[in-house]
């Protein structure tokens, strides 16, 4: 699962500020994201330069098209960012903590000025993330560290391409600079599900209506085989999310609680494997299921995919149009009430 974080806008901005234990976490925030930008250099450099992967220089040259394509065609604020890049050998740009309690599906949360509170904390380095993590697991949270391809200062920095980023199939390249834009027009403070749902479902429609006019060579048969397969992966943790659901407003001690949600995760497991030998495409999940499958890695999917349908039926009603569709997530976003009668009407 593609991962970015959007903490660092709160973290430069709250340094300032605050001092203690947070002032440690802020401070290699900052010292993290500079060390990034510094490393930055125009991508017509990287392009130039014999070093640049062929690969890398692909995607480099189609995120300038895709960018276009954004400003132009999907209203997502593409002008004059994405247009440096920062070579790392690292798999990730970004470590991500999430936790939950062992008995519930509701997320521990972190709270940033500006940012608002949101089910994740960020770390350039992945051995200062599982060591918080740590101290969270002996507290009895479950826990989860993911590496992320990128993450967004939500307009305050020009963001620049990174090597992670690059290093993916064209069409998933398309679908996570799409995403990140997303974030630059609109963030709701303290709204996890809302901002990454709004961005998967976004990018996902504009990748599809990219790779019509483009002609990238793209498998259509094995595009629509991961279509099937990310439907597939969803309805499996949404089913065992909702019977942890369950599971979890019982009355039951410790010792059978925890047996009945051991078992339960066995059977999204063994579900998995048998799915897949009919679903090759859900090898792409491996992954996920070879990890601890555990509350905070299941909330992670429900932030970024628990609203996509939601936002769907908004496009659909707004024929597919994006205009009209910014319009109405945005007067949710500025309005609570008409907010909450959303939520309400979500099946």
């Amino acid at each position: 699962m593609r991962r970015k974080r959007i903490w660092l806008l709160a973290a430069v901005i709250a340094v300032a500020v605050l001092s203690g234990c947070q002032l440690g976490y802020y401070g290699q925030a900052i010292k993290g994201h500079w060390s990034l930008m510094s490393k930055r250099q125009p991508v017509a450099d990287a392009l130039a330069d014999p070093a640049t992967p062929q690969r890398v220089r692909d995607n480099l040259r189609l995120a300038e098209e895709v960018l276009d394509f954004a400003a132009d065609r999907m209203g997502l604020p593409a002008r004059g960012v994405y247009r440096q890049y920062v070579a790392l050998e690292s798999r990730a740009v970004v470590w991500n903590l999430m936790a939950a309690p062992a008995f519930s599906l509701t997320p521990e949360t972190w709270c940033y000025p500006f940012a608002g509170c949101v089910s994740y904390r960020g770390y350039f380095d992945r051995e200062a993330a599982l060591r918080a993590a740590r101290d969270l697991d002996e507290q009895g949270f479950d826990t989860y560290v993911g590496g992320a391809a990128a993450y967004s200062t939500l307009g305050w920095f020009n963001d620049p391409l990174t090597t992670p980023m690059m290093n993916r199939s064209r069409a998933d390249m398309v679908d996570l600079l799409l995403h990140e834009l997303v974030h630059r027009r609109l963030y709701v403070k303290g709204d996890t599900r809302f901002n990454e749902s709004l961005a998967t479902m976004v990018a996902r429609e504009g990748t599809t209506r990219f790779l019509a006019g483009h002609d990238l060579a793209v498998d259509l048969e094995r595009w629509r085989d991961v279509d099937r397969a990310r439907a597939a992966f969803l309805a499996m943790v949404a089913d065992t999310r909702a019977a942890l659901t369950r599971l979890y407003a019982t009355d039951v001690p410790a010792r059978t609680m925890t047996e009945r949600k051991d078992r339960l995760i066995g059977q999204l497991r063994q579900r998995y494997q048998s799915e897949r030998r009919q679903l090759p495409a859900l090898d792409a999940y491996q992954g996920f299921f070879q990890g601890p499958l555990n509350n905070a890695q299941l909330n992670g999917v429900g932030d970024y995919y628990g609203l996509v349908p939601a936002f769907q039926a908004l496009l659909l009603g707004c024929g597919g149009h994006w205009h009209c569709f910014w319009e109405q997530v945005e007067r949710l976003a500025d309005d609570p009430w008409a907010w909450r009668r959303w939520q309400q009407e979500i099946p």
